[in-house]
């Protein structure tokens, strides 16, 4: 008969062997289970890549094991213990991006059910996008008014508000924003980062505007008449276009005394007309440095003879009308003859 200590050593030790080996199997991963961490370690991947590109996330075709940075670790299949690759049935994966590549879906196919994930540009650092997008912007806003400080208050077209336009390169070479989602000079474009810029006919006024991701677009406007300088630069036009009213009534005065008191008409009284004709250096207009022409805005002038030797002559300054009108000269009558002595 064995001795009853042996015994009881033997049948301790054999139990303890069997809460080991249903300790073992207990802790064993079902391979639905490890499917799901197989999925989380290729969306790692995936997030790693992104984010060393700024956010902007693989294309379809480069998740595949042997061409996605990280390769190396690539997660297996749990089911056949290769490389997991993309499909639909078990052990497979889906990754779908979005058109701009700054999300994505990932979806693994297990026994029972699928797991799915998705990620993608994290709204604090699109905010951020958008802030230095709207930074951008003000500084253009900047070099499109410098221009216009340069140009008579003439705002630029919109070819020239450009990295390559004039408001860049004059009077030198000036720094100009990135585009914080694609890394280059912003430009006017659709998409997110860039910018448009329409000006009025006219080119007394301005609108700029950025496209934002997470609101609608951020929105500056421009206009000739705001600002101090616009007003110190409309003084000194109306000074410059009332010296030049005076040029003209003495155009007119001096027709009036080279034919006989007759008055220049309405016609002959433009830069084309006769009276122009008489004189090259007729009167600018101080912003374009085009002749003077009759009409009502600012920078042209109303020429209306009268009957009598008067005249109208107004300037139409910014700051309202200048009137040099009034009465013409008549050359001298010739002294009346008494007869010989």
């Amino acid at each position: 008969m064995k001795h009853p200590i042996r015994l009881a050593t033997i049948f301790s030790a054999s139990l303890l062997a069997a809460a080991c080996v249903g300790a073992g199997a207990a802790g064993a991963a079902s391979p639905d289970a490890q499917m799901r961490q197989a999925v989380l370690t290729l969306r790692g991947l995936i997030d790693r890549k992104g984010a060393e590109r700024y956010f902007t996330y693989p294309k379809v075709r480069t998740v595949y094991p042997g061409r996605l940075a990280g390769s190396g670790v690539w997660p297996d299949d749990p089911w056949t213990g290769r490389d997991m690759l993309p499909g639909r049935s078990r052990g497979h994966y889906r990754y779908t991006v979005s058109p701009d590549r700054r999300h994505y879906r990932l979806t693994g196919y297990m026994e029972r059910g699928v797991v799915v994930l998705s990620g993608g540009m994290p709204r604090s650092i699109m905010r951020a996008y958008d802030h230095r997008g709207e930074e951008g912007l003000n500084l253009i806003r900047e070099y499109v008014e410098d221009h216009a400080a340069r140009h008579d208050g003439l705002y630029p077209a919109p070819s020239d508000v450009e990295a390559d336009g004039a408001v860049r390169l004059q009077p030198e070479r000036r720094y100009w924003p990135s585009n914080p989602w694609d890394h280059r000079d912003m430009t006017q474009r659709g998409d997110r980062g860039s910018f448009s810029y329409t000006v009025s006919p006219d080119r007394s006024s301005y609108t700029l505007r950025l496209h934002r991701a997470l609101k609608d677009d951020y929105v500056l406007h421009g206009s000739r008449g705001a600002g101090v300088w616009r007003h110190l630069l409309d003084t000194l036009e109306d000074e410059i276009l009332r010296r030049s009213g005076r040029i003209l009534s003495g155009y007119v005065d001096r027709w009036s005394l080279e034919h006989s008191g007759t008055l220049p008409t309405i016609v002959e009284m433009t830069p084309e007309g006769a009276v122009g004709a008489t004189h090259v250096d007729w009167p600018s207009y101080p912003v374009d440095d085009g002749p003077m022409r009759p009409g009502t805005e600012p920078g042209s002038y109303t020429y209306s003879p009268g009957a009598d030797g008067s005249y109208a002559l107004r300037i139409h300054l910014h700051a309202g009308d200048f009137d040099v009108g009034g009465d013409a000269p008549r050359p001298a009558a010739p002294p009346h003859s008494t007869g010989a002595p």
